[in-house]
């Protein structure tokens, strides 16, 4: 009788209590100098689920990859506004407290994509990490690089180069690493 006591008197708790969640952070504010944690709640994840159960090859996995890159940034502005400040590159930002640069992306697209992973959601690929490239001596930069186990190719994820809420690219690696910009 005491334990149907306690189930009955904590259920109304269990039912108050928002559905469980993930939680990621996102670095911001130039060479990750500040971060923010956000949550993926279980609507969040059942959606992007659903983006990559319906790929059947690599190349649909990258483009799940982009599309669940792009609504994990927003999932993450909706909690923490500033990052919806940024804009693409580094000059446009100005003063903007959410601004990101290339060091930043690549550490919270690679923490993306190590979620995803996590998940079981990529099949097709394998996490390589981040990157660099400086094509000119004063022209370095970083992203998210991905392996396609299929057809052996590398893929860069970058989301640096356009305004924020901007889907990010999908570059073949070796383009990207010959100074590539759109």
């Amino acid at each position: 009788m005491r334990r149907l006591c306690v189930l009955l008197l904590s259920l109304p708790i269990w039912f108050a209590s928002p559905a469980w969640s993930t939680t990621l952070k996102v670095c911001y504010h130039y060479g990750c100098q500040r971060q923010a944690a956000f949550q993926v709640s279980e609507r969040d994840e059942i959606s992007l689920a659903a983006l990559f159960s319906s790929t059947h090859s690599d190349v649909e996995e990258r483009i799940a990859v982009v599309q669940a890159v792009q609504q994990l940034y927003q999932v993450a502005a909706t909690q923490f506004a500033p990052i919806a400040e940024d804009r693409g590159g580094n000059f446009r930002d100005g003063t903007a407290e959410g601004k990101m640069d290339c060091v930043d992306h690549s550490t919270n697209v690679q923490g993306f994509l190590d979620y995803f992973m996590a998940q079981g959601w990529l099949r097709f690929h394998q996490l390589m990490g981040r990157t660099w490239r400086a094509p000119w001596v004063l022209d370095l930069h970083y992203a998210a690089q991905l392996h396609d186990i299929v057809d052996g190719s590398d893929w860069i994820v970058d989301s640096w180069f356009k305004d924020f809420g901007a889907p990010p690219l999908m570059v073949p690696l070796a383009i990207w690493m010959e100074g590539y910009s759109p």
